[in-house]
């Protein structure tokens, strides 16, 4: 897979578009087209802002190799989401979701909120339905 590839991989997983990345990097979004379309290489002003705001590999964005995402949470191997499906009896497409709800560091943190109102944490929840307002202001 190709530099290319992979950045669209990225805002695929991340479920966002290209003026949304080019937003969040304080890059110009005719930059990151250029990228997709294999006109021009990631300038280390992006792969650094790809790192630190999104803790994207960049060795992942450059080589293909490791992956796409350097937190542990991100490398489920496939005997444990072969678990996780016979576990709760969960089809292909809901494991692969699953998987990029964790891969994702906005849902990831709408995740652990969950956790910490299961704990009875009142600010989580707070927190939780300004994010979730906010989703539907942008999604309808």
């Amino acid at each position: 897979m190709s530099i290319a590839k992979r950045i669209k991989e990225i805002k695929l997983v991340l479920r966002l578009t290209s003026s949304e990345l080019a937003e969040k990097l304080d890059i110009p979004v005719r930059t990151i087209g250029s990228y997709e379309r294999a006109e021009a290489q990631p300038s280390p002003k992006f792969l650094s802002a790809l790192y630190e705001n999104m803790n994207i590999d960049v060795n992942w964005v450059l080589s293909g190799k490791g992956n796409m995402f350097l937190t542990r949470k991100a490398t489920l191997d496939s005997g444990m989401m072969i678990d996780l499906q016979e576990t709760f009896e969960l089809t292909d497409e809901q494991v692969t979701g699953l998987f990029e709800l964790l891969n994702s560091p906005a849902s990831r943190e709408m995740i652990l909120k969950l956790i910490e109102i299961k704990k009875g944490n009142k600010e989580a929840l707070d927190s939780l339905l300004q994010n979730l307002q906010g989703i539907k202001a942008i999604y309808g």
